[in-house]
Order: structure tokens, then sequence, then C-alpha cells
């Protein structure tokens, strides 16, 4: 077959709320709909090739719109007679009625032979199946495995031959993809065992985090049902093994909601801050902490945990404790790292907090796949009231064949010092024996955080990442983001970079990165790509905001830079969403303290929270994976920008103290909260 010269991309969305799939070739409808200005509409990743113009051996491709009374939705046929077929049906078929004929030829394809369904040579078949429902909703893939499983679901398979075949392409493949994959809760009423303490939003998902093994192997976690008061009934686990195009659920059992127990080491009414890890071997690692009864509160007690599964996140083993407390201190903020060298080890660094302010960061190793674990050690002492939070440990080769390696512990270290005032910087320590010994501290920087709010009612705060860096790292390379206000002079945070190529030796000066600096940007999380250098960073500003007091509205963006960090470019995510449906804590609007981002072979994939209309179920975890990083040129793309040369003034150094003093204190779970003074307006 003769292929045309114009070829162009059939691109595929799902709306999960309709149930609903729909396809595209035209650029005007994939901008509208990556850009979210039709709500609920995400790219399911399958796209096929078609061409734009007739050719020899191609057909052009009608498509009818499907009023509501019939469904809502569109028809697509590359057969002449079935479309005028469909054509005079309209006005005379009540079936038919007001279907409205959009074009003859949205574009041009391949029809198979209508007898058999066989596909000429050089193409492969695309099947088309209907739901079968009133509200009629067609599909039309290119993936056998999919229509499979659609005809599974009971869709009907239509098109020609015992397969179904409408459509004959001259390639199919993967793009980028944007998944739901959380749906509603699992856990029974009061199964946790205790009596309630905060508002209990069920159904909400918050805080999730996401590991790679290779570029099909996928494992998210997060927190399920979440507490206004502190932690969530459980956490749950998402894990793929299509490169994120689908998604199964699990759980580890660290609390008693998830199937935990005193005979497990889950025998806890919460749990609260997920992550996980997977070493070269496929051994994955997920960590939390699980806790009862508030902050030191008699008889309250708190551990980190750590499950693992051998199955690629279908299931999960019973609970290790890598250290557990009573009322007497609260551990806190665990993450879990794999070697990416040796498997079977890993590590997991937290701080542990007594009441009187003073947070050490702790340390535990496993060399056996999480058989056992190492006793918990401290590894890091600020001294004083000083604490530490966020511990994450990455490590860096310093050669090209990874003989020679750094492990470094980041942190946020919060100081306390004269009146009380209370200053935070990233500071980290190393290790060059895989954790046996620690280096003192090393400051990366100092953090000015504000934090984020409302503007429309700036008493009504969000709990966002102010004072929390999100870190990845590649050879000799460790990249750093987190909120800053020191490019708006204390107005509002932006987004700051800062990165070392010598293995955390030095540091560049941190620089802003979001694209629109005018309106506050919080929540960033990076990733990085070893083999191109290419950095990715996700964040959530405000810029489709409006003045309408009842809901506040932000979006989630992709920025991306493959020359260092000096120019970056910008790729529109999700929303606008109203966060004002997010879970609210007792320290605000809420989505995670952190989002999930990592590399997955060649491609990136995210883990991300965004808000529902439904106040039964106000949050989901998306999962998003971009296969074509780095992205091709767009017309936003911009320069990284330095802080300008800005006086600390008391008030702006008044801001930074209270924004320091709110993390301190929304760590603590259902401890009581002061009131933080309103923030300046700008």
């Amino acid at each position: 077959m003769h292929r045309a010269s114009l070829a162009e991309t059939v691109v595929e969305y799902y709306n999960a709320s309709l149930d609903h799939y729909f396809m595209t070739p035209l650029a005007n409808e994939i901008a509208v709909l990556d850009a979210g200005q039709i709500a609920g509409w995400m790219r399911t990743g399958l796209v096929f090739d078609a061409s734009a113009t007739a050719g020899s051996g191609f057909n052009p491709v009608c498509r009818f719109y499907i009023p509501p009374v019939h469904g809502d939705s569109h028809f697509f046929s590359a057969s002449t007679h079935e479309c005028a077929a469909v054509a005079a049906k309209i006005g005379v078929d009540p079936n038919f009625s007001d279907y409205i004929e959009e074009t003859p030829a949205e574009f041009y394809i391949a029809l198979p032979d209508t007898a058999s369904g066989a596909c000429p040579a050089g193409t492969s078949p695309v099947y088309r199946l209907w739901n079968g429902r009133a509200d009629s909703n067609h599909r039309y893939t290119a993936d056998r495995a999919t229509r499979d499983a659609m005809i599974s679901r009971g869709y009907i398979p239509e098109g020609y031959g015992p397969d179904g075949v409408a459509m004959c392409t001259p390639r199919a493949g993967l793009a980028d993809s944007q998944v739901k994959v959380t749906g509603a809760s699992p856990y029974a009423p009061n199964c946790d065992g205790v009596a309630p303490t905060g508002t209990l939003y069920t159904g909400a998902e918050v805080e999730p985090h996401i590991a790679s093994f290779g570029s099909n192997n996928l494992i998210g976690v997060w927190q399920q049902d979440r507490w206004s008061d502190g932690g969530a009934r459980g956490l749950r686990t998402g894990y793929s093994f299509d490169g994120g195009l689908t998604w199964s659920l699990s759980q580890a059992p660290f609390t008693r909601c998830s199937g935990g127990n005193a005979g497990n080491g889950g025998d806890y009414a919460r749990a609260s801050d997920p992550w996980v890890a997977i070493d070269p071997n496929g051994t994955a690692y997920q960590s939390a902490i699980a806790f009862n009864g508030a902050s030191f509160a008699a008889g309250s007690n708190s551990a980190v945990l750590v499950s693992r599964s051998v199955d690629g996140g279908r299931t999960w083993s019973n609970a290790s404790t890598l250290i557990a407390d009573g009322s007497s201190a609260f551990n806190d903020k665990e993450s879990i790292s794999a070697d990416p060298f040796l498997s079977s080890t890993a590590y997991a660094v937290w701080d542990r907090l007594d009441p009187t302010g003073h947070g050490v960061s702790y340390f535990a190793r496993t060399t056996d796949g999480a058989a056992t674990w190492e006793p918990a050690r401290p590894i890091y002492d600020p001294g004083g009231r000083n604490q530490t939070l966020n511990n994450q440990l990455l490590t860096t080769y310093l050669s090209s064949r990874g003989s020679f390696r750094k492990w470094v512990d980041f942190f946020t270290e919060f100081d306390v010092g004269q009146n009380d005032l209370v200053t935070a910087h990233l500071a980290y320590v190393s290790s060059d024996d895989a954790g046996a010994t620690w280096s003192g501290p090393s400051v990366i920087s100092d953090m000015r955080a504000v934090g984020a709010y409302d503007p429309q009612n700036p008493d009504r705060r969000i709990r966002d990442a102010a004072n929390l860096a999100s870190f990845a790292s590649g050879y000799r390379t460790f990249v750093a983001v987190w909120q800053d206000s020191r490019f708006s002079g204390g107005l509002r945070d932006g987004i700051a970079f800062s990165q070392s190529t010598d293995g955390g030796v030095t540091w560049s000066p941190p620089v802003e990165i979001n694209a629109v600096p005018g309106v506050q940007a919080f929540l960033p999380t990076i990733a990085f790509r070893d083999d191109d250098r290419a950095i990715a960073v996700t964040y959530y500003d405000m810029r489709s905001d409006t003045a309408d007091p009842p809901t506040l509205l932000v979006t989630l963006w992709l920025a991306t830079s493959t020359d260092g960090g000096v120019t970056w470019q910008e790729h529109h995510l999700a929303g606008p969403f109203d966060l004002n449906v997010a879970p609210v804590t007792e320290d605000g609007l809420f989505v995670g303290d952190y989002q999930g981002f990592v590399t997955a072979g060649d491609t990136f994939a995210a883990l991300f929270t965004r808000t529902n209309e439904d106040l039964a179920n106000r949050t989901d975890i998306v999962a998003p994976v971009f296969r074509g990083l780095p992205l091709p040129p767009v017309a936003k793309k911009y320069f990284a920008r330095s802080a300008p040369a800005a006086e600390l003034t008391p008030a702006w150094r008044a801001k930074i103290d209270a924004a320091a003093r709110r993390t301190m204190q929304q760590r603590l779970m259902g401890a009581p909260k002061p009131t933080p003074p309103r923030p300046a307006m700008p």
C-alpha cells in the first residue's frame, strides 16, 4: 500500500466520570483537552497513525456527534458506505435523532477487508468496541490486549471480520498518558478500633510517592482516608506492569484498617508519610510512620514500619518495626531508599522528636532484602531545641562505573535562636561507607518560605511544602527544589532550584523556575534522568484563580530543562481544580506534604493529588507518564530567574518565622496548633 505523505497521530482520551472514550488527531482539540479546558478528559497513552490527506489506499474517516439523549459522544467510520448509512438515518430513525455529521473526513486511513477484517500489508488493526449502553460510546484501539479487556468488561466488538476491525493503521504506539489510579475507600466504618478525634475524609487520597523498576513496573503509595488531625486510616498501593497505562490496588498491613494487627506488626490506628523504593532485583520496600494517639499524649506510641513486596507490588509482607516509642518521643517523616547498585540493600532515615522540640536524624539499613534490619541509630544531632525534618537519603556515584559512591542524607534543619526566632536551612550529612560513618553537616541554602494561602481568604492556609524540599540524584549530581519567597521580597513563594555537579561539595545559587512569578507556586517535586541530564519538576500554582471567594483554583504544571537548569519549558498537567474541596487539616487545605515523581527507564512517571467536585470523594491520585521528554519546542519557554538583592526586613523575617513554626507544629499528630499570624498582603 502507498502511504500518504502527511502523517498525523490520533490520540485517545478517557473521561472516568462519564466512562467514555474519545479520539482525535486535531491539534486544536488536543490542545484544549490537554489544557483541561474540558474537565475530566485524560490521555490513555494509546495512539495510532493516520493521514491528514487523501492518498492511495486511504479512506476518509467520517465523524458524527451523538447528542446527549443518545450518549453525548462521537462515532467514527472509515467506510464510506457506513458513513452514508448513518447520515441517511438522521431525521428518519429515532435512534439517530439529532445526530450531526461534523465532517466527512476527519482523517484518512486504510479500510480492512469487509468480509474477513484483514488489514492491507504494512498496516495493523484498529478495533471498534461499543459499550452497548443508552449513553452510547465507542472505543477505537489498536492494542489487542485492550480490545480483549474491553470485551471482558461487556463491550461489544464491531467492525469487520471476527475480531471487529474498523480501520487499519500504519503504526500504533504509546504516547504520554494520564490515568486516575484511585477509587472508593475500601475501609469499613470504625475499622481503626478507636473513638474518632477529628474529621474523617472518607475516600480522600493524599500525599503520593512513586518508584519504578525499569519502564514498566511502577509502584505508587498514598494516604487513604485522611483525618483532619493527622494521618490516615491506612496506606494504599497502586501497581502497574504496563508503564502506567493500567493500575491495580493492594496495601501493606500498617494499620488495623489495612489488615494490621498485633501479630503482623501493624497494630496502629493511623499511618502517614508513605514512601516506596525498588532495588535492582525488583524487591520493593514501602515505609511509613504509624501511631496511636496524639503526639506525646499519655498512652500514645509511634513507630517507623517497613513492608516489602517481591511480586511488583501485588502483595506485601508483615511490617518490620525499625523503631517504636511511647509518649516520650515521636518518629516522623521517614523515607526509604533502595541501593541502585546492590540488590537486597535499602536504607531508611527519619527524625525522632522529643517534647522539648529537639529532633535527631535516625538511620537504619537492611542488606538481606528487609528480612532483618540493623538497629536504628542517630546519625545527626542538631542540638538544643533544634530539629531536623524531611530526611531523604540519596546516593551519587563519583566514577563512571559506580565504584566510588557517596550517600547523602538531606534534611531541613530548624534552629531556635534568640527570642525564640526560628530559622530554617537545607543541609545534609554524608557517608562514604554505606552509612557506617557520617560526616558533620553541610548547608545548601537558607530557606525563606512564607507558605501558601487563599488570596481571597488570607486566613485560610494551605498545608503545602513550605520548608520541605524535594531531591533527586545522578552521576556526580544532586538537584533540589523547594518553596521560597526570596524572589519576591517575601510577598509570595516561588519554586527555587539548586544543583550540585560535584557530588554535593558545592551548590548553585537558588534560582526561580516557575513560569509565572507573579502568583503563588507551591508543592514542587523533582526528577532527574541521568542519560541526558534532563530535569523535570512538577508544581502547583494559582495563575487561574479568580476573585470568587468560595473557590481556590490551582493548576498543576510540569517544567523541564535539558541544559542544566538555565532554560525551562512548561507543560500543563491538570486543572484548574478547586483546592477548597481538599481535606481540611488543622494546618489548612491538604493534598500532601509532597507528591511523587521518578524516572522510569527512559520515561518520567509521576503521581499527584487532584480535587473532585464530589464531596464524598474529595481527592484522587492521578498517574501521568511522560514518554516524550524533553518536550518539543513550545511557545512557553523561559529562563530561570536569579533572586534580586533584597534586605531581609523584620516583617519578612517574621513571616519566615511564622511559616517555620507552622511546619514544626503540623508534624505533631493531634497536638494543639497555635494560630499563626495573618500574612501581610502583597
